[in-house]
């Protein structure tokens, strides 16, 4: 899971967004807008930017799970800080400071940086990072 450990400032608040339909998403998965214009989960090398995390599980089952209906996403500026659950590699106090690339939509691959798109700012365990959200344009984190 991706999930807001550290606002720092950054003003996390809600934001209602159509989703795409026929897409299961887990709650905290990340999601930006696609070219379409719909919410969709972000994944490794997606090529729009990572918005938030969206704030409910929408299974197959759902009721509205082939519409586009509204759903909350909690949105947070470029200071925020994730806690980050490592599915693929083994994380260390030396990604600390380096780009590391998302595995799916709620996890983290500490091997890979060719879309870099979370900043490793803390260490926590082998299986467990803090990190900020990277700029899809740029790579750079706004301090």
């Amino acid at each position: 899971m991706i999930q807001l450990y550290k606002a720092n400032g950054s003003n996390p608040h809600l934001e209602w967004h159509k989703k795409a339909a026929s897409e299961a998403f887990a709650f905290n998965d990340i999601v930006g807008i696609n070219t379409s214009g719909f919410l969709t989960k972000y994944l490794d090398g997606s090529a729009f930017p990572i918005m938030g995390n969206i704030q409910r599980a929408i299974a197959a089952t759902a009721s509205d799970y082939a519409s586009n209906t509204r759903v909350p996403v909690l949105v947070c500026g470029d200071n925020a800080e994730f806690l980050c659950d490592v599915s693929t590699g083994t994380a260390a106090q030396t990604d600390v400071g380096e780009y590391i690339d998302v595995d799916d939509s709620n996890s983290v691959d500490v091997g890979a940086s060719a879309n870099n798109d979370i900043y490793v700012t803390g260490f926590v365990s082998a299986v467990l990072v803090i990190g900020k959200f990277a700029r899809k344009d740029t790579n750079i984190v706004i301090e």
